[in-house]
């Protein structure tokens, strides 16, 4: 067990790098896990920073109109200075300007089509709040200045504030008593893609650099340990340094993840990391073979699993991205194990019909792995008959 051993003991040379990695790591998802709060069950309205500038103070269902739009404006009296209000607009101290007309009540009870100005902070996600409960209230108006001739105003405000004030519970039937969160552990083994593939090229990187040197090469050759022997005990190697990272993961979940229990979908988080890392130790023992010195293995691990992570889904959700990126990134398996940690995600007690898609994504990864350790085998045959 000489190379074997030989093996952990070049290890020991990147261990300062690979735990910094771990270290990021730990860091990241324990300031995630800060953030994981229980499943929200309810809705709050948030009010809009709103500068009012009122002309027609007297009327009636003016004021009717403003005590309504209280529920969704934040009102902030600026006066009637333009100047005072484009700044505040400017510098966001208000999110919406709503101006009265002169007359606006009158008019409108007479049946006119009037409108009151509006402006508003550009591509302000809140703003169609306000303007839904303005067109809400002007509208309902109407309809009963039509159907109601000689209604009086106090009348319609009346009418108005009933028919406005009307509330609908909505219930969401999703057998919520079954269901689990796993929002948190979806994020959690994502990022781990990042830091397994940035640790497996930075340890195993290293040490196959090291074993590929020519000259070890060519020594090895008149060793009295075999080629395949030796193959074997790096393979060994590999394996078991990969495993440990899979393990420190799992246990990290275990100890950050509010859900303490071990489920299917949590098992199946864990398996697909273990399918994941075989495809990390192909791609890195693929790596080592073409690449000739420990500066390129070490920049490498800071450049390729970032790249990939990006493109495949690991850090932005993967239904945010483009068709174009999304068919660019599946041609490599860290794609494969975030769609699949995305489909777990998904799964609870009553619905099992995508567990086939996950197991599907997970044979898609060991094709990776098996395709890439037979071009391993191929650069290594060459490399081998070029040194002889």
């Amino acid at each position: 067990m000489q190379v074997f051993k030989l093996y952990f003991k070049l290890l020991k040379n990147s261990w300062v790098s690979i735990a910094i990695y771990a270290f990021v790591f730990a860091a990241l998802i324990i300031i995630l896990s800060k953030f994981q709060g229980n499943e929200i069950t309810d809705f709050k309205q948030s009010k809009v920073k709103t500068a009012l500038v009122n002309h027609d103070k007297d009327s009636l269902i003016v004021q009717d109109f403003i005590d309504y739009l209280k529920d969704f404006c934040d009102f902030k009296d600026l006066g009637n200075d333009d100047m005072k209000i484009s700044d505040a607009l400017f510098f966001r101290d208000v999110e919406y300007v709503l101006t009265i007309p002169y007359n606006f009540g009158e008019e409108y009870l007479s049946g006119k089509e009037v409108t009151v100005e509006k402006k508003s902070v550009p591509d302000s996600l809140f703003t169609t709040t306000v303007d839904t409960a303005i067109n809400n209230y002007l509208n309902t108006g109407r309809s009963y200045l039509e159907a109601v001739p000689g209604i009086t105003e106090e009348q319609l405000a009346s009418y108005i504030r009933e028919d406005v004030n009307v509330k609908t519970e909505v219930a969401i039937d999703q057998a919520t008593e079954n269901r689990k969160d796993y929002g948190f552990a979806n994020t959690y083994f994502n990022f781990a893609s990042y830091v397994l593939l940035s640790c497996c090229l930075l340890g195993i990187g290293m040490v196959m650099v090291t074993f590929h040197n020519i000259d070890i090469l060519r020594r090895n050759t008149v060793a009295p340990i075999s080629i395949k022997n030796i193959n074997a005990q790096l393979i060994g190697g590999n394996i078991i340094f990969v495993l440990v990272f899979d393990l420190i993961f799992i246990i990290l979940s275990v100890i950050l993840s509010n859900e303490k229990g071990i489920t299917e979908n949590v098992l199946l988080y864990w398996m697909n990391l273990i399918v994941f890392s075989v495809s990390a130790m192909a791609m890195s023992y693929l790596i080592a073979m073409l690449i000739k010195s420990r500066q390129a293995a070490q920049a490498l691990s800071n450049v390729l699993p970032l790249g990939l992570s990006f493109l495949s889904g690991a850090f932005v959700p993967q239904f945010l991205m483009g068709d174009f990126v999304l068919k660019l990134a599946s041609f490599n398996p860290v794609y494969w194990f975030v769609r699949g940690n995305d489909t777990i995600a998904k799964l609870n007690g009553s619905n099992h019909e995508n567990i086939n898609k996950i197991f599907f994504y997970m044979v898609i990864q060991i094709g990776f792995a098996a395709a890439l350790f037979a071009l391993s085998l191929v650069v290594s045959k060459k490399k081998s008959q070029r040194n002889n």
